[in-house]
């Protein structure tokens, strides 16, 4: 009997499609259909952006194949049943990332910016003269490029546009120099553009839009466009087939049927919304392709890079991560792209923190234009930006605070709730740093909701009832527990208004059992007061 072959899972380090497709390192999820329709965009010159870490290079790497008509490649993917220009006129194709150009000091990457000219020159086999500015030198390679293309066509691709700008956000002199620069080197791209077939810009940002763009008004931005919602990432729809056997291996492995499998999957990592014309949403790539190679659901996506630029914002917003849940924004906050102008929110979108939750659609008859509710995507997001924020701000760093963590999950996934808000609860606050003062009923509530979302469960906050509000409300699926906080006073008199203003009345008498729990913050002790459990 023949050894059962490993099953392929979605690559998480392989970003050359031609070695994805030819090789056994990993699953290529069919997305040339949509390539297909972006390479046959009406305009020719575009701009995508998407978080790191979700298929851009890889996205590019397809799009040089399809472009150099490597059909050969392509068998059984949609695209070869397509009238693809490629498979009968190739095109030369110039793809390069920015990243090559980074440098730690301005003249660093001056120097940098010159060598990837010299390469882009090697590739096409046409002379350097390594004289003049380098936007110049850029501008001889398109020249020569062209004049020697068998169509007197290229194709452009762009990978990481924003990385050279993206090492200066905190030295705006530099970052300012180091953008005027880009903003003649990427003006060459317009001034050849009749003599390029298709050109693609990706990045994570958009902050070098303003000045890099501005010499460059014909690129047409489709990071929002409802067609390529999908274009990068897996839809759930794509779990069941070409991944279910992924997801299915990854069940076997925890004991889970293919329908809670992807359940978890979900939860984790999907929730992405890169268009508010689309409900469709989108997995992270690299975090599903982790779990699925590992059998295991954690936090990938914040581990590949750094999250403190994202976490001094929030802090400087007076924001907490539990604050971001339902963050209001239009189309022109999420847009702006100026470093120094980049408000939270847009940095928090465009950085792949929040995504669009809700869309209200607003009145054209009354001029009104479409507002964005934000979210974090998944559960994966929310763990990472609740992590950076109690190691980066508050200073609580792995090991005693992830062991007193680590006891309250135990306590609440046994539905040990006394233990939580007996022990550990009081621990988690004492944890808080000396020269941190809780000034107020909101502020020891925040905390309440950042460390009990730590530990898995999942505190609703300002849960209406007819006469008010509850402070939070935790549903189980044999529970419920109704909180109510207060700040100098005492938990009894937080049990007695969740009793007068009827805050459980909704779940009194179903099936749960319902429970009162009361909370007082002692600003004296920097801690709270016993807390006071009693059923409804």
């Amino acid at each position: 009997m023949s050894e059962k072959k490993p099953i392929k899972i979605p690559t998480t380090g392989v970003h050359d499609f031609e070695t994805l497709v030819t090789s056994e390192k990993g699953k290529y999820v069919d997305k040339t259909e949509l390539l297909y329709e972006l390479a046959n965009d009406a305009d020719q010159q575009l701009f995508i952006s998407r978080p790191r870490r979700f298929g851009k290079s890889l996205m590019l790497s397809t799009l040089k194949a399809m472009f150099e008509g490597r059909r050969d490649l392509f068998k059984g993917l949609a695209i070869d049943k397509l009238p693809w220009e490629g498979w009968k006129t190739s095109h030369p194709v110039y793809s390069f990332t920015m990243a090559r150009a980074v440098g730690e000091t301005y003249e660093l990457f001056m120097e940098q910016l010159a060598k990837l000219v010299k390469l882009l020159c090697a590739q096409a086999g046409v002379p350097y003269d390594g004289t003049g500015p380098v936007s110049g030198q850029f501008d001889d390679f398109l020249q020569a490029a062209i004049n020697k293309s068998p169509t007197g066509k290229i194709v452009v691709l762009i990978d990481e546009y924003d990385e050279p700008v993206a090492k200066f956000l905190d030295d705006i002199k530099t970052l300012n120099r180091v953008r005027s620069v880009l903003h003649d080197f990427y003006e060459k791209l317009k001034i050849n553009s009749g003599s390029i077939r298709f050109l693609l810009m990706t990045g994570v940002t958009k902050l070098t839009k303003l000045s890099v763009f501005s010499g460059m008004n014909h690129l047409k931005d489709r990071s929002m466009d409802k067609r390529f919602a999908t274009l990068l990432g897996y839809t759930p729809q794509e779990l069941d087939a070409p991944l279910k056997e992924n997801v299915e291996a990854f069940g076997a492995q925890n004991g889970m049927d293919f329908a809670a499998a992807k359940a978890e999957i979900l939860k984790w990592y999907d929730g992405y919304r890169f268009s508010p014309d689309s409900e469709k949403r989108v997995c992270n790539p690299v975090s599903l392709g982790n779990a699925l190679e590992s059998g295991k659901l954690k936090g990938f996506w914040e581990s590949t890079g750094k999250a403190s630029l994202v976490i001094n914002r929030i802090e400087k917003a007076g924001k907490k991560p539990e604050d971001l849940e339902n963050v209001p924004a239009d189309a022109f906050m999420l847009d702006v792209c100026d470093a120094e102008t980049l408000p939270m929110e847009a940095l928090l979108y465009q950085g792949g923190y929040l995504t669009i939750k809700d869309v209200i659609c607003g009145d054209p008859k009354k001029d009104e234009t479409d507002k964005y509710v934000l979210a974090p995507p998944n559960f994966e997001v929310r763990e990472a930006l609740k992590r950076g924020y109690l190691s980066q701000v508050m200073g609580l760093k792995d090991g005693p605070f992830d062991t007193l963590v680590d006891r309250a999950k135990r306590q609440i996934a046994s539905g040990d709730w006394k233990g939580y808000l007996y022990e550990s609860l009081f621990g988690l606050y004492a944890s808080i740093p000396v020269d941190w003062h809780i000034k107020d009923e909101a502020e020891a509530k925040r905390y309440f909701q950042l460390f009990t979302s730590m530990t898995g469960a999942n505190p609703q906050p300002e849960v209406a009832s007819i006469f008010g509000y509850a402070d939070a409300v935790i549903e189980t699926a044999t529970d419920v527990y109704v909180f109510e906080f207060k700040y100098r006073k005492s938990a009894k008199a937080a049990i007695r208004q969740i009793r007068e203003r009827g805050y459980a009345d909704k779940w009194i008498g179903g099936e749960r059992p319902v429970t009162l729990i009361g909370i007082n913050f002692n600003p004296k002790k920097r801690n709270i007061d016993m807390p006071v459990v009693e059923p409804a």
